[in-house]
């Protein structure tokens, strides 16, 4: 299933993305000067077996032979050191490593908690599912729909996010507002879609938890909903097939 695509956020938002942890850290490598001229770079990409797109903007890990570079999207800059994947504490040595961690996120690591991110809670089971939404989405009136039944073996952690526009943003920012004083009514509001019937936020009510939530997308690189992070921190952007087995792992 399509998702719904997130917008482009406003300056303010980008702005207080500056400090955000980047994904990969690059080393110097010693032996590296050899291949600093045109044709040591081009002997470094000959035999390309492999390439994967890691979730950062412009960078593609590429295996040629026994080495194991990263290339700009272009194909004009190549670095030839190792790198890290900081949100799992992980070198990226294989086009096979780095594939599995950049279909998961760790965010007891990364320290996110869906709470301050004006996640409304459903269910009382032990594995937690985080699940990114706008209230205007119909794809992800379609997810809240299958997650009652799930409710037993799961909790799943729903974060309100506008991506659909000024209107959005106004549902979003009364449900978060609303989650101050009573969480259940405003989630149960999110999942009977009757956001447009709560009282309009005084001063900055909910603004704070929305405010991060935005952030927090776009840190993640997360470009519509609905966004799935599973138990085990896989990701899915859009509505499963199978919902129980995708949870599962099984699909």
């Amino acid at each position: 299933m399509t998702p719904t695509r997130l917008k482009p956020l406003s300056a303010l938002v980008l702005a207080l993305l500056a400090g955000a942890p980047l994904a990969i850290a690059a080393e110097s490598d010693p032996a590296g000067s050899s291949a600093a001229d045109a044709g040591g770079i081009r002997e470094l990409l000959r035999g390309i077996s492999g390439m994967q797109r890691l979730p950062v903007s412009g960078v593609q890990m590429v295996e040629a032979g026994e080495r194991v570079l990263f290339l700009s999207a272009n194909g004009r800059y190549v670095f030839t050191g190792p790198a890290w994947d900081l949100w799992h504490g992980a070198k990226l040595q294989s086009l096979d490593e780095a594939a599995r961690l950049a279909e998961r996120i760790d965010l007891k690591r990364l320290g996110l908690d869906p709470a301050a991110l004006g996640a409304l809670d459903l269910g009382t089971g032990e594995r937690d599912v985080v699940a990114f939404v706008d209230p205007r989405c119909p794809h992800c009136r379609r997810l809240m729909d299958q997650l009652p039944t799930l409710a037993e073996r799961y909790r799943f952690r729903l974060v309100p996010l506008p991506v659909l526009g000024p209107e959005s943003e106004t549902a979003v920012v009364r449900l978060a507002c609303l989650a101050e004083q009573d969480p259940s009514a405003a989630r149960d509001a999110l999942l009977a879609g009757t956001v447009e019937g709560l009282p309009a936020p005084t001063g900055t009510c909910g603004q704070a938890p929305v405010q991060r939530a935005l952030v927090t997308a776009q840190l993640l690189g997360l470009a519509g909903v609905p966004y799935l992070i599973a138990p085990d921190g896989r990701l899915e952007q859009g509505v499963p097939e199978d919902l129980e087995s995708w949870l599962e792992g099984k699909e």
